[in-house]
């Protein structure tokens, strides 16, 4: 291959991946609640709802060197007595100092899949791509804002 087709090549798969995250990983990337679900948004009633425990990161680099992905897991327990459709959480990234560097909701639980039932657990994981370079590299500041039945 020439290097003229490898630099094509590469930028094409660079703008799709781009893209792609953009799309699917992007800030505030959080759909409104379907109409039938009951949602929650007070924290002292989320609190006595969904526990949110082991949230660590992981770091995994694609195929192109430019692009770092962040896996955000942890783990969502359903503590109450309903099975739970959908859990939104807001994740504050911080720099060395404390200062906010980015902040985003996504939904971690969502209701395409089956209910979370009161006493079970979910494994999440949410990706971000390439986050700024004054992060401090610690698992973010992470909160549960909505949750919905």
């Amino acid at each position: 291959m020439d290097h003229r087709s490898a630099i094509i090549i590469g930028t094409v798969i660079v703008l799709a991946l781009a893209l792609l995250g953009a799309w699917n990983f992007g800030p505030g990337r959080s759909p409104s609640v379907p109409a039938n679900l009951t949602e929650i948004t007070d924290p002292e009633t989320i609190q006595h709802t969904v526990q949110l425990t082991h949230l660590s990161i992981l770091t995994s680099d694609t195929f192109v060197e430019t692009i770092r992905i962040r896996n955000i897991t942890g783990v969502l327990t359903n503590i109450s007595d309903k099975p739970i459709r959908r859990i939104d959480l807001k994740m504050t990234f911080s720099d060395s100092s404390g200062n906010m560097v980015e902040e985003s909701t996504h939904t971690a639980f969502d209701p395409r899949r089956p209910p979370l039932v009161p006493g079970s657990e979910y494994r999440f994981e949410i990706n971000f791509e390439n986050l700024p370079k004054t992060w401090n590299y610690h698992v973010p500041k992470t909160g549960i804002v909505k949750v919905a039945f």
